[in-house]
């Protein structure tokens, strides 16, 4: 047999071996994927990307439709859901601008805020004022809360709105395109961050003028705009969530520490608090999350035209060359770290994180990372994984400001009731909440 014949018989073999072993491949992957979910929908776990989407409610209930938001949800995909852009990009502008405050002053110029123990500095917030342009200011500086409330009412007009618009519509639900998932547009967050800010400084500003009334209700309309988002599927909802009422709690704490709350108040706003369960929102959140990513790793191997190129986070499109059985295999691994780490990590129902299970997911992805025979399903695992194993923690410390903010209302109670603090939590009349993580 001639050379070029024998080169051509070895071409031939190795094709067809190439090719016994990618449909081999394709069919153990897909089984092992579809044993592996049916397993786990047989302990109740789901699959399918629209079961955790959150269920649609009326539009003249629903706070996301407000005229001043609505904007922010009309957004049009292209088909393959790569490419998105408001419908009205005027409208849709200007609501990503409402009660916008740039440039903010350093924290060293107006504090480090309630876990540090201090006060919001109103004189920074003043000077901040007066020095930049688009702000009311007297031509006097005068007392710093009376300036700061002059700045901010030029926001009176939306706030107002938006105060009627949380009784008239108390239920939220955005627009959501979840199925976009890396692409999905979530504009509604950045505005919340800017809503929640501008009523903590108000309210702030009000507790300094002695009139906690005003300063309560826009701390309650911080915690509503922060917990109308505790259903949304999606981790960066959820750390916005943790941020929101992280900023509201600050003229929360500064009217414990100064004593403005009445009886009447700290009642309203201990029920408020009561009621925001961050734990329950990680469940929420990890579960779409792992659906979400499923449903995109199946449209990069069952719709590869639909796969953005350039993706902000990484670029997957080397993926739809692949066996699509390595990409079954790689949606298993992904879930199995989820059910094995990610979910336990924090248990809703008990109330506790496990740190030490983020301590063996951080061994895991260690391990997963060694080259050998397998390492090839673990590559979108890396990828995807490790951001995801500090949610737990972060959760944990918000849901302790939320309880400590919890605690510290009921003790103000106890103190108002009969003259003093308790000699300890044990004696107060509602139990506390367990330490999320000692238990």
């Amino acid at each position: 047999m001639s050379l070029p014949k024998k080169i051509a018989l070895s071409l031939m073999v190795i094709a067809s071996i190439f090719s016994i072993w990618w449909g081999y491949e394709n069919i153990r992957g897909k089984r092992a994927w579809e044993d592996f979910k049916k397993e786990w929908e047989a302990k109740g776990e789901v699959f399918d990307f629209k079961t955790v989407i959150p269920a649609a409610i009326p539009s003249e209930k629903n706070f996301a439709h407000t005229p001043l938001l609505k904007p922010l949800g009309e957004i049009k995909y292209n088909a393959d859901l790569t490419q998105a852009k408001p419908i009205d990009p005027k409208k849709h502008e200007e609501a990503k601008n409402l009660m916008k405050i740039e440039d903010k002053p350093s924290v060293s110029e107006i504090g480090n805020g309630w876990r540090a123990g201090e006060a919001l500095n109103l004189s920074g917030w003043q000077k901040y004022f007066r020095e930049m342009k688009g702000w009311e200011r007297p031509e006097q500086a005068g007392k710093p809360s009376d300036d700061v409330l002059l700045a901010l009412s030029k926001f009176e007009p939306v706030m107002a709105e938006l105060a009627q618009a949380a009784k008239d519509r108390p239920l939220c639900r955005f627009d959501n395109k979840y199925e976009a998932h890396w692409n999905m547009r979530l504009a509604h967050l950045s505005v919340y961050r800017q809503f929640t800010y501008a009523y903590a400084l108000r309210a702030s500003a009000h507790l300094a003028n002695e009139d906690p009334e005003a300063a309560l209700a826009d701390i309650q309309m911080g915690l509503f705009i922060a917990e109308s988002i505790r259903d949304e599927p999606t981790i960066i909802s959820q750390l916005v969530r943790f941020a929101c009422l992280n900023t509201i709690f600050q003229p929360l704490w500064e009217g414990l520490k100064g004593s403005h709350w009445s009886a009447k108040q700290l009642t309203e706003l201990e029920q408020k608090l009561a009621g925001i369960d961050l734990l329950e929102g990680y469940r929420i959140s990890m579960r779409g999350e792992r659906v979400l990513t499923n449903e995109s790793i199946r449209v990069l191997r069952e719709e590869s035209s639909r796969w953005v190129e350039e993706n902000e986070e990484v670029d997957l499109e080397a993926f739809t060359w692949l066996p699509a059985g390595f990409l079954y295999s790689s949606q298993k691994r992904i879930s199995e770290i989820h059910f094995k780490y990610l979910k336990p990590m924090v248990n809703h129902k008990a109330r506790r994180i496990r740190p030490d299970l983020e301590v063996k997911l951080e061994k895991r992805m260690i391990e997963l990372r060694q080259v050998r025979y397998g390492v090839q399903y673990n590559i979108l695992a890396s990828i995807f994984i490790p951001g995801l194993s500090k949610v737990a923690l972060r959760t944990g410390g918000a849901q302790t400001g939320v309880d400590h903010a919890l605690i510290a209302c009921r003790l103000e109670l106890h103190k108002l009731k009969s003259g003093e603090y308790p000699e300890q939590l044990a004696n107060l009349e509602t139990a506390v909440p367990n330490d999320t993580y000692s238990g």
